[in-house]
């Protein structure tokens, strides 16, 4: 069969016309402004992917010390005077912590008696230390106006930090904007190395995994509170700070933090809730106490956040590695991120098109393989592949999409059967379809039935072939007119073909004045041989029945020629495109060909051979003509004369 029209190349071009409709409506999907199923499928697939890899190491530089329930149980309840963190305060500096971040809001004055005063002490404790960090909460935007709280806060904000728009797809890339914001008291934002904002990202399916490092309120920048601890232990002015909008955040060249188009940093998590060491307060202030040099070593050098934990106090989310878990812990992971340098660095939105065109071609390509083993492997390979890649990518930092290249990838598996199926229906329906102008629909619906493929390849059986001729019709239809001559034709060969379907034949061809049939393919005919006698048999009578049709054709003596041979022969369709043909190639068939002919010059009707003989003799009545000399056959050939038929 011509490659050119086999179903694999037909398959292949289908393929061809579905892929960019496949490819576009994942990209349409992926991108659309709002979140889709396929976004919450892409967030699931980064928690697998952190479940996979399983916990890191945490940085070993920070502690949570925790106002947690036995705490409370022993320094009082919550909520406690600000003097008390003074005192956690002055007693971290004296053990050498490196830094205190409170993760706690001290946003309105202490209204416990002698409130004012202690929040002298916490003011003074702060300034003294030097290394002390408060907590800004922001709000979403509403357009207020800034308060008195605020305008302290404005000069601790980043504004001399420089904003580089980006370009091409980065172009509409923007920083988080704030509404209302909840501050430190003003003394506190004063005194403090510096304030941040607590503000994690939902990512829109109720898993915090997001942070922004850098916000907008108003027209200034403030910095996240893990990202000013890390700017300060760095020793990065905001000046230094260049924020590439949907790229990047410079420190100062000591470390480059990712951000998306929507200014968010995606936190690279140690692990599940209890993966940063936890100190309750009363242990901090009792060790101090009694053991200075045990916490000495516990503390001296350590970054320590401040953080509450008793039930009912502390805020609850849910992160990659678990449902319920400490915000602080978020700010310890994104801390720990900068600081280290292990970040995680999400593809932008161009990777995505890419990996999805570039997927989408790969299959094209291992999909139209011929054999359907190799399109599977192919598919597998991609499928295995990709997805290996992308958990190996997140091993090493690097997160590229899972969820928008693994449905372009079942889509177009989905897509690549469905064409080899209606491929496969469509190229059977025309083999039967042309098949049916030839061989009687009985013998069709027996083959499928049976064996549908047998239509589709060639194969070698043992058949009985027959070749019929109208004798002297050339000569007599010179002195016929045209439209005569081709209604005689067409009345002949249909009495012909009739005979032969109902004897259950297969109609090859027509070739002049003269036509080609054969029995036992493509069904299974065991009495092939005596089908074939017997339809030469019928077609001598009718022809003979039919005198007074000949006679007003012009043709008063219509006689026909039928040569008969059985054997083997390779039979299945031959040529080329659209022009294919079901038809018997071999020896036997030529000498059937060959005893048509003779018919004439021995003066009989129907010829057949020793073999078809051998399997019809006894129903029959025949004459032995004796061997004779066949053109092509280099031995003579035994051929016999058919009379008529022993019984019906």
């Amino acid at each position: 069969m011509d490659q050119r029209f086999s179903p694999e190349c037909e398959a292949r071009r289908r393929l061809l016309w579905l892929a960019p409709a496949i490819v576009v409506f994942v990209l349409t999907v992926r991108f659309w402004p709002s979140l889709t199923h396929l976004d919450r499928l892409e967030l699931r697939t980064l928690d697998w992917r952190f479940t996979h890899r399983g916990p890191c190491e945490p940085d070993p530089r920070i502690v949570i010390l925790e106002v947690d329930e036995s705490s409370v149980a022993q320094l009082g309840r919550w909520p406690w005077p600000r003097e008390r963190f003074a005192r956690v305060i002055r007693t971290l500096q004296e053990l050498g912590a490196r830094a205190v971040i409170f993760d706690i809001f001290f946003a309105e004055p202490d209204p416990q008696p002698g409130g004012a005063q202690s929040d002298r002490q916490l003011i003074e404790a702060t300034a003294e230390a030097g290394m002390v960090y408060h907590a800004a909460f922001g709000h979403a935007p509403a357009g207020s106006a800034q308060a008195a709280g605020d305008r302290a806060l404005l000069k601790r904000s980043w504004s001399e930090a420089r904003v580089l728009r980006g370009r091409g797809p980065n172009a509409v890339a923007r920083l988080f904007e704030l509404g209302e914001v909840t501050a430190p008291l003003p003394g506190l934002v004063a005194a403090a190395a510096d304030v941040g904002f607590v503000n994690v990202a939902d990512s829109g399916d109720g898993v915090y995994r997001h942070t922004f490092p850098v916000v907008r309120h108003g027209d200034a920048l403030y910095p996240s509170l893990s990202v000013a601890a890390a700017a300060g232990m760095l020793g990065v002015a905001p000046a230094q700070v260049t924020i590439y909008l949907g790229r990047a955040i410079d420190l100062g060249g000591r470390r480059q933090i990712p951000i998306d188009r929507s200014g968010r940093m995606l936190i690279d998590f140690a692990g599940g809730a209890g993966s940063y060491p936890y100190v309750p307060v009363r242990d901090l202030l009792t060790m101090a106490q009694r053991n200075p040099d045990a916490a000495r070593a516990r503390f001296a050098g350590r970054i320590v956040f401040v953080a509450v934990s008793a039930p009912g106090l502390y805020d609850l989310r849910a992160s990659p590695f678990d449902t319920v878990y400490n915000g602080v812990e978020t700010q310890a992971n994104a801390l720990a991120n900068i600081l280290s340098g292990r970040m995680l660095r999400q593809a932008p939105g161009e990777v995505c098109i890419f990996i999805v065109v570039a997927l989408a071609v790969a299959l094209i390509i291992g999909l139209s393989a011929r054999r359907p083993g190799g399109a599977i492997a192919a598919a597998v390979a991609v499928f295995a592949g990709y997805n290996w890649l992308a958990v190996a990518l997140f091993a090493r930092g690097t997160v590229i999409e899972m969820a928008a290249p693994n449905l372009v990838m079942l889509l177009m598996v989905l897509a690549a059967l469905a064409v080899r199926l209606v491929g496969a229906e469509s190229e059977q329906a025309r083999t039967l379809g042309a098949l049916s102008r030839f061989v009687p629909a009985a013998v069709i619906e027996r083959v499928v039935a049976e064996e549908p493929g047998a239509l589709l390849r060639g194969h070698r059986r043992v058949i009985s072939v027959l070749f019929a001729d109208i004798r002297n019709f050339t000569k007599q239809s010179e002195q016929m007119p045209p439209e005569q001559t081709v209604e005689l034709l067409n009345r002949f060969f249909y009495l012909v073909h009739e005979t032969i379907w109902e004897f259950e034949g297969t109609l090859d061809k027509y070739i002049g004045d003269g036509l080609m049939a054969f029995w036992n393919s493509p069904a299974d005919q065991p009495d092939h041989a005596l089908l074939a006698v017997c339809a030469a048999v019928h077609m001598q009578r009718r022809i003979a029945h039919n005198q007074a049709e000949w006679e007003f054709h012009g043709m008063p003596e219509l006689a026909a020629g039928i040569g008969i041979a059985t054997g083997e022969a390779v039979v299945g369709y031959v040529g080329t495109g659209e022009r294919m043909q079901y038809t018997a190639i071999g020896a036997h068939v030529n000498l059937a060909a060959r005893l048509e002919s003779m018919t004439k010059e021995l003066g009989v009707h129907i010829l057949i051979s020793e073999a078809t003989h051998a399997l019809v003799a006894d129903a029959v009545e025949a004459r032995a003509i004796g061997p004779v000399e066949v053109r092509g056959f280099s031995e003579p050939v035994e051929v016999w004369e058919v009379l008529d038929l022993t019984g019906e």
